[in-house]
């Protein structure tokens, strides 16, 4: 493996033992009033022409119980792809103070894989209990990092992430809950080993694809939104041509 320094590294071992790392001030407060202001750009360039950019967006009513829909109707839950969308979060995703860390890990060079906004606003719905791998990307790769960067301050009222440490380690597939093809059967592990993880804005979490993780209902009154990055070792090519929609 190449062993070479990068500017912002994380500790590789550590990353391995536990399958997540937290980096701290990620982005500063200039960066971060740019991002928050073109994630509102991009709501309302989406969200104004719905037939259009369908196939990027996630609406929280999909995902809501019904008594929690009221208020809650042409809200987005999620925009993905968004690079193209957006020259300012396409050239985030590979400043080194975002991607090193993923390069650190693979110890070469990287390729941005997938990227994406999950807005959770106020009501928002919860991300249930899954592994990247095993419910969305089986035809690709498991050599994979997602870097989380919250645009916003987040705790457990508005829906910080929480993963359970180590559960990527053996490769475990857990099995879905009956009638799912994405939520994990929470019978399948102990929640008490689940570790929350409230961070300020501008911090990251960089984590394994196979990581247990969840976020719950924002029953806050503030936004908990977040800018995902996932990389893979630019070794494998270009294993994800097809993330883009037609245009």
């Amino acid at each position: 493996m190449n062993t070479q320094a990068f500017a912002f590294s994380v500790d590789a071992e550590r990353y391995r033992e536990d399958g997540f790392q937290v980096i701290p001030g990620v982005l500063d407060e200039s960066t971060l009033a740019k991002a928050r202001a073109e994630s509102d750009r991009l709501m309302e360039l989406c969200g104004s022409n719905p037939e259009f950019y369908g196939p990027r967006i996630e609406w929280e009513t999909d995902h809501l119980a019904p008594e929690d829909h009221d208020g809650m109707h042409r809200v987005i839950r999620k925009l993905e792809p968004i690079s193209d969308l957006s020259p300012f979060f396409a050239a985030l995703a590979l400043e080194p103070r975002l991607a090193d860390p993923a390069r650190s890990v693979f110890g070469e060079e990287v390729g941005l894989f997938e990227d994406k906004l999950n807005l959770k606003l106020p009501g928002g719905s919860p991300y249930p209990w899954h592994q990247d791998w095993s419910c969305c990307w089986r035809a690709h790769t498991d050599e994979l990092a997602t870097c989380f960067v919250y645009l916003d301050d987040a705790d457990e009222v508005n829906g910080c992430l929480r993963v359970v440490p180590k559960s990527h380690k053996d490769k475990i597939a857990y099995p879905f809950k009956e009638g799912s093809h994405f939520e994990i059967d929470t019978a399948s592990f102990d929640q008490d080993l689940s570790v929350a993880l409230p961070l300020k804005a501008g911090d990251m979490i960089m984590f394994d694809s196979w990581l247990l993780h969840y976020s719950d209902l924002n029953r806050g009154t503030s936004p908990r939104r977040a800018i995902i990055y996932t990389y893979y070792p630019a070794r494998l090519g270009a294993i994800n041509d097809n993330r883009f929609p037609p245009s």
